[in-house]
């Protein structure tokens, strides 16, 4: 195969492979929501939007856009009627980030040793890397008591900041 080809599609299933890790990280966020949502109220129904843009998968639970860049949670009935309920579910996303960072620093730092025939452990190390990298800013940007600035969630509030108006206020449910 000539070169330019064969780093074309080097070049295309690394692209691949780091939308899927990202696509997956952002789901894991949101999950965490959902269980947080479901272990607080028992609510079943909800719906989860990964990414921004053009829609690729439109389904009653999930909603997957082109574009990995921020993620959301929406129960479809509202069963969170008090703070602790509220807190649990916004709480959901950092916490599993959070499981998904330690698990990914013992996997780099860990002392294990990749080996396989496909791919190299250079390549299963940088997607590690990525990963760590990519969930760490998930679990920062989540917990920063801030508005978002891009993406469909441009101007709402973090779950940081959600959590600490709920404390904060002491007419809200």
């Amino acid at each position: 195969m000539p070169k330019p080809v064969a780093f074309v599609i080097e070049l295309l299933v690394c692209i691949c492979a780091l939308w899927i890790v990202s696509f997956f990280s952002t789901l894991f966020h949101e999950l965490g929501h959902a269980v947080g949502y479901m272990l607080s109220t028992g609510g079943r129904r909800w719906h989860i939007r990964v990414g921004s843009g053009k829609k690729l998968i439109d389904t009653k639970s999930l909603t997957v856009k082109l574009l990995i860049v921020d993620g959301y949670f929406d129960p479809a009935e509202n069963r969170i009627d008090t703070k602790a309920k509220l807190i649990s579910t916004l709480s959901g996303g950092p916490t599993a980030s959070l499981v998904l960072v330690i698990l990914l620093l013992i996997l780099r730092f860990g002392g294990f040793t990749f080996d396989s025939e496909i791919i190299t452990a250079e390549t299963i190390e940088f997607f590690i890397n990525y990963a760590l990298i990519y969930n760490a800013f998930i679990l920062i940007m989540s917990v920063i008591p801030a508005h978002y600035i891009s993406g469909e969630n441009k101007g709402m509030e973090t779950d940081g900041l959600k959590i600490l108006n709920t404390i904060r206020d002491r007419k809200h449910p």
